[in-house]
């Protein structure tokens, strides 16, 4: 009885500071508005370096996934999210240093150790902590709605003062970064572990648990629904994430200043933690064809903002299209992220869910690397402009593919999944 109750109060505590916490931590704030600039400003760096940096990160994803999945085992969920933010200072460190492509690797490198644990262990804090309920997918879905929104908020505030702080010295923003994570590392101290691990899963072999990670992959994508939402997840994941740096690539191209680079980067936080709040309404008006409006919305959104500077219009008018379609595609991204980890959860249990968040994880990032590296050749023989508009072209295309391929795998009512779908048991 007295366990219960510990166990009631660990889980109303972890749930009431989640939000909280992935305010502060869900990514490094004060710092992406200013990073290309910076880099290619005042370390000289050409941007397809910087992209093909990022191509680094994925591959690196790849390879820590299982690493990763590892270490959260043995050491819980909570000291897992501390390292995290742990690497997220060192990352921003080593950029301030960086005045090469080799040590932008590096520091991918390191960020890949951030959120090859980040995406594992913080949904898993939330998702251990709700009581098992037929509510429990809305409940989480609220709560990290919650983080996230704060998330675009503060992100949104900062991004406003680097324009003008970078302005000042280039260098204060990711000093800011910095001090943020480590508030970050102190606050998820704070958290209870949910479920414990006893002494014999601390010494368990590494491959008898590496032969365990590869039963529960199999199963995984054994799952029609599962296997579909991964895909979509890998695609939509890796494509809104490199069209977002050859948006602020095109912006720096037509002559956009830092302080206008802060301020965009404000609207489209605010848009997203706007977004964040709003995505349960969203599904509800949507339902089953939420993930495919998304996607098609994000796709066509970057195609007009290639399409408008490629004709030739003012570039105060470019900007202020370029940062209309940057709402939407920035809203889209941000519910996308909530309702895919909410439709993972479905159906899923407290053994499972660490495992399926690592499917996903891997399958994005191999997905990400993938598209990373041929957008970064792309950049180097064609214009940003033109880089745009084909990768968008692509993507929509490929949209519509995975529309039709989900069409009769997700969505659909608890009755009509075959049992093995409902019942995920490994």
């Amino acid at each position: 009885m007295i366990e219960n109750e510990r166990l009631v109060k660990a889980r109303k505590k972890n749930m009431k500071l989640y939000a909280f916490y992935r305010a502060l931590s869900t990514d490094a704030i004060f710092l992406y508005t200013m990073k290309l600039l910076f880099l290619t400003q005042i370390k000289l760096i050409p941007a397809s370096d910087v992209i093909f940096s990022i191509a680094i990160y994925s591959l690196s994803m790849v390879i820590l996934q299982i690493p990763a999945t590892i270490v959260i085992q043995k050491i819980g969920y909570r000291k897992s999210a501390f390292l995290s933010n742990f690497f997220n200072i060192l990352y921003v460190a080593i950029l301030m240093v960086s005045t090469n492509v080799i040590h932008l690797c590096i520091a991918e490198i390191v960020s890949a150790c951030t959120f090859a644990l980040k995406d594992v262990a913080e949904p898993s804090i939330l998702t251990t902590s709700i009581p098992e309920t037929e509510k429990k997918g809305k409940i989480y879905s609220k709560i990290e709605g919650k983080g996230q929104s704060g998330y675009y908020f503060l992100d949104a505030i900062t991004a406003i003062l680097s324009g003008f702080i970078y302005a000042i010295n280039p260098y204060l923003p990711f000093i800011f970064s910095m001090i943020i994570s480590a508030i970050a590392c102190l606050v998820s101290l704070s958290f209870e572990e949910i479920k414990s691990t006893n002494n014999k899963e601390k010494i368990q072999d590494v491959k008898e648990y590496v032969n365990d990670i590869k039963v529960s992959f199999s199963f995984i994508f054994k799952s029609k629904r599962l296997r579909s939402l991964i895909l979509y997840s890998g695609v939509t994941y890796a494509f809104m994430r490199i069209l977002n740096d050859y948006r602020e690539t095109l912006l720096k191209d037509i002559g956009t200043s830092s302080q206008i680079m802060g301020v965009i980067g404000a609207i489209l936080e605010i848009a997203s933690s706007i977004a964040s709040k709003k995505q349960v309404e969203f599904h509800n008006v949507f339902r089953n064809h939420s993930l495919s409006v998304i996607i098609l919305s994000s796709s066509i959104s970057i195609i007009l903002s290639g399409f408008f500077v490629f004709i030739g219009i003012p570039t105060w008018i470019c900007i202020g299209i370029i940062l209309l379609l940057g709402i939407i595609g920035q809203s889209d991204s941000a519910m996308n992220t909530i309702l895919v980890n909410r439709y993972l959860n479905n159906f899923s249990n407290e053994k499972i869910i660490s495992k399926i968040y690592s499917v996903n994880s891997l399958i994005r990032n191999v997905t990400r690397s993938v598209i990373t590296m041929l957008a970064s050749v792309l950049l180097t023989v064609t214009t940003s402009t033109n880089a745009i508009i084909i990768g968008e072209i692509i993507y929509f295309a490929i949209g519509i593919m995975i529309i039709l391929y989900m069409k009769q795998r997700v969505g659909l009512k608890p009755e009509e999944y075959p049992k093995q779908e409902i019942e995920m048991k490994i």
